[in-house]
C-alpha cells in the first residue's frame, strides 16, 4: 500500500499538468465597464420610446339646448272602444283561394325530385279574379308530380322537403304566368325553378 500511494499521486500530478488551462477570472474593471455600457443602452432605449410632444388644441364650445317653450294643455277626447268583428285581419288574400276562381286559367305541374315528401304552398298575388294560397297542392309524394289548373298571375312558391336525411326549406323565385302553355315548377334539394316552354 505504501508503494501504490506515491504512484497514484505521481500519475495525478502528471495528468493535471497535461489538462487544459483554467478559465481566467474577470477583473472588476471589466465588470464595471459592462454595467455602465448596459445602463447607457437602457437610458437611450427609454428616451427613444418616449412619445413626442404634440400641441394640444383648445377645447371647443359645447352647444347648449335652448330653453323649452311653454306647454299648452291639449283637449281630451272621449275614448271609443272598437267593436269585435268576425272577419280575420289581413284581407281576402291571407287565406286559401276561392275553390273556383274566375279569370284565365293556366296548367302548372309541380315536379318533386327529392327523396322526401314535399309540403308545398303556392301563393297568388292579388289579381282582379283571385288571390291567396292555391288549394290542393299542400302535399306531394317523393319523386312524383302534381298538376293543377290555376288562374293567371304572379305566384310565389315555398316548400319544405320532409326527408329525414336531408331536410330543406325552400322558397321562391316569384314568377308571373300567362297563356295556355304547360309550365313546370321543379323542386330539388338546391331550390325551385320555373320551366317555361
Amino acid at each position: 500500500m505504501k508503494k501504490v500511494f506515491p504512484l497514484i499521486l505521481g500519475l495525478t500530478v502528471l495528468l493535471a499538468a497535461c489538462g487544459p488551462k483554467a478559465a481566467p477570472t474577470i477583473d472588476a474593471a471589466s465588470v464595471q465597464a459592462s454595467a455602465v455600457a448596459m445602463a447607457f443602452t437602457m437610458a437611450a432605449q427609454t428616451q427613444a420610446a418616449l412619445p413626442t410632444a404634440t400641441a394640444t388644441l383648445p377645447s371647443t364650445e359645447t352647444p347648449t339646448l335652448a330653453p323649452p317653450s311653454p306647454t299648452f294643455a291639449l283637449p281630451t277626447f272621449p275614448s271609443v272602444l272598437p267593436t269585435a268583428t268576425s272577419a280575420a285581419s289581413g284581407g281576402a288574400c291571407s287565406g286559401l283561394m276561392n275553390p273556383k276562381p274566375g279569370g284565365p286559367q293556366v296548367y302548372v305541374v309541380i315536379d318533386n325530385r327529392t327523396k322526401g315528401t314535399l309540403t308545398f304552398s303556392l301563393y297568388l298575388n292579388e289579381t282582379p279574379f283571385a288571390c291567396g294560397f292555391v288549394r290542393g297542392v299542400s302535399s306531394i309524394g317523393s319523386r312524383s308530380s302534381l298538376g293543377v289548373t290555376i288562374p293567371e298571375g304572379c305566384y310565389w312558391p315555398s316548400a319544405y322537403v320532409n326527408d329525414p336525411k336531408k331536410p330543406a326549406s325552400l322558397s321562391g323565385p316569384q314568377a308571373c304566368i300567362h297563356g295556355n302553355d304547360k309550365i313546370t315548377i321543379i323542386v330539388d334539394y338546391q331550390g325551385m325553378k320555373w320551366v317555361f316552354p
